[in-house]
């Protein structure tokens, strides 16, 4: 079966009652890979629960890019963003350290509310 002849059968089978391909809530044993898709529409990943790695990479959104509420009991990174809007990072918890070095800001930076156990260094 081609990768082609696989998105036909999903099409043709997994369309939701507002014309939505939805294909939530599968579990895999091993290792997945769903790179280098192509969506005309939105695309939600949402509760996703990964015993590895989430590598979420190269990305390139038209419209708003929302990552929220995200647990991880390991490092979070963000790194080489462009961002042509606005960069919105609220009501973080780090229970490390919080990196946020080397930013080109076009418009305002806004950083309220802080709360620092250890050293702020700047």
């Amino acid at each position: 079966m081609t990768k082609q002849e696989l998105v036909k059968i999903i099409k043709d089978n997994f369309i939701d009652k507002y014309g939505n391909i939805d294909i939530t809530k599968l579990e895999f044993d091993t290792t997945v890979i769903i790179s280098g898709m192509k969506v005309d529409g939105d695309l939600h990943q949402d509760f996703q629960e990964v015993e590895g790695y989430l590598y979420q990479g190269c990305q390139k959104v038209d419209g708003d890019l929302f990552q929220t509420k995200q647990k991880v009991k390991g490092n979070l990174f963000q790194s080489n963003q462009k961002v042509c809007g606005n960069l919105i990072q609220e009501s973080q918890e780090v229970g490390g350290y919080l990196s946020q070095s080397h930013q080109s800001v076009g418009g305002d930076l806004y950083q309220q509310q802080q709360v620092v156990e250890g050293d702020l260094l700047y």
